[in-house]
């Protein structure tokens, strides 16, 4: 079973010609990238799903804006763009997470479920149906552990409004590029004193349940190959879980 993916470089480390890997510990579930526009966070979340199909994980991607950045998986069976982004909801909640409560699916093997600008999606709905995707997505994130399902989520803010009650259920966090002294209070408050907000792209912050705060670099790929990876574990996870198809 996958217990880390190494994606990101310890910056300090680097500093001094060390290229060493920090560890994202997927014992913890959830993982949360945040950062503004040219932080590098799509290149980012790009990287870490294509580390997570080489530990043989197995993917659900959701893109609510719908731009080039996932167009590479138009037509693949479990990808979820503008409209759709709902029936990925639909299918993590009452698909695969039910399917591993009730036994009818008893293996282990690790799903990441992502979601690219959740926030966006969230704000353009009607306050019922937010509603209800906001317990969808509460119910995942207190589940998740159990069932190793865990949800990646990649927006420019961390607005707690949408995560429900269940915001303690991340335990990891990417935080990239410059941000806002708000942002620092709501996740770093206390380190502010030692933590720098100016930030260059792909260059922030790995901040994990139970650890110290690591000052990290993303390391820089041939991005074609990186999404070719992420292509192969779409199909590979098609194989094994087929999605609904749209509700009339």
């Amino acid at each position: 079973m996958i217990s880390v993916i190494n994606a990101v470089l310890d910056a300090e480390l680097l500093k001094r010609g060390i290229h060493f890997p920090l560890p994202i510990d997927v014992k913890k579930p959830h993982l949360a990238i945040f950062g503004s526009s040219g932080s590098g966070k799509t290149y980012a979340s790009q990287l870490l799903l294509a580390k997570a199909v080489l530990s043989s994980a197995k993917l659900v991607v959701a893109d609510f804006k719908g731009d080039l950045e996932f167009s590479f998986l138009e037509n693949q069976e479990n990808f979820y763009r503008f409209e759709r982004v709902g029936l990925f909801f639909d299918f993590v909640s009452d698909t695969l997470l039910k399917n591993r409560q009730s036994g009818q699916d008893e293996s282990r093997s690790l799903i990441i479920c992502f979601i690219d600008e959740m926030s966006a999606y969230f704000t353009m709905l009607e306050k019922k149906e937010r509603d209800i995707r906001i317990r969808q997505l509460s119910r995942i994130l207190m589940l998740g552990r159990s069932f190793n399902i865990h949800v990646w989520i990649s927006q420019q803010r961390p607005d707690a409004e949408y995560f429900g009650k269940s915001r303690e259920n991340i335990h990891n966090i990417l935080l990239l590029g410059s941000f806002s002294k708000e942002v620092l209070n709501m996740l770093l408050s206390d380190e502010k004193d030692v933590v720098n907000r100016k930030q260059s792209r792909g260059q922030g912050y790995l901040i994990s349940s139970g650890e110290a705060t690591k000052e990290i670099i993303v390391p820089s790929y041939n991005v074609a190959k990186v999404q070719n990876k992420i292509l192969e574990g779409m199909y590979e996870s098609c194989l094994l879980y087929t999605s609904p198809s749209p509700r009339d």
